[in-house]
């Protein structure tokens, strides 16, 4: 009988204990931090599109300075947003002009985004065109009006008759007419013309 106090006051002692831990973790612990939700990346071009404010089909896009057409793009179809001055074109074909002597440049390519306000182009997937003695094909054209640049990406390959250049980017100067290429570069000159040349054929299948 000596012994019940005893065990009674440990089991008090236990259940106060157990009531004390029960009651810091419910109030004390800090609670779990719900799981950050990231957002997907939205590009300009598909916040364009989603709140395109005109759709046209068949449409000529027309671009001057000074009384003097720059450039003129020809599309298939076009979805212009008025808040943002962005257009979004399928199977544009673009005629540029350059220079003092208007030399001129014609692009094709799958779709393509139009920066009238700052005068940007930029043209995506199956990119083909001509420049001169040249022709192009690329990825990935932009052309930014401010320096009269155009930048190629994405498997570029740019052939004149007596050259052949490949590389990963390429940088043309439209006034100048200087072309930097950059990344994984192979070229092939042939003053006889690279398609008499014995290394066209495999250089041709890179």
């Amino acid at each position: 009988m000596k012994g019940r106090p005893a065990l009674v006051l440990l089991l008090i002692f236990a259940s106060g204990l157990a009531l004390g831990i029960a009651v810091k973790a419910y109030f004390f612990s800090t609670p779990p931090r719900p799981a950050k939700q990231v957002r997907p990346v939205v590009s300009q071009a598909e916040r364009a599109v989603a709140n395109a404010t005109v759709s046209a089909e068949d449409v000529e896009l027309v671009q001057g300075r000074d009384g003097v057409m720059q450039w003129k793009i020809l599309a298939a179809e076009a979805k212009y947003n008025q808040e943002m001055k962005y257009i979004v074109v399928k199977r544009p074909q673009l005629q540029a002009y350059f220079g003092k002597d208007r030399q001129e440049v014609y692009v094709k390519a799958a779709t393509g985004e139009v920066d009238q306000q700052n005068d940007n182009l930029m043209l995506h997937d199956e990119v083909k065109g001509r420049f001169g003695p040249f022709t192009l094909d690329a990825g990935q054209l932009d052309y930014v009006g401010a320096i009269e640049k155009v930048y190629l990406k994405g498997g570029v390959a740019v052939k004149r008759p007596d050259m052949l250049v490949k590389a990963m980017a390429v940088e043309i100067d439209l006034v100048s007419r200087q072309m930097i290429a950059a990344g994984g570069v192979t070229a092939l000159l042939a003053p006889e013309g690279i398609e008499e040349s014995p290394f066209y054929e495999a250089q041709n299948k890179e």
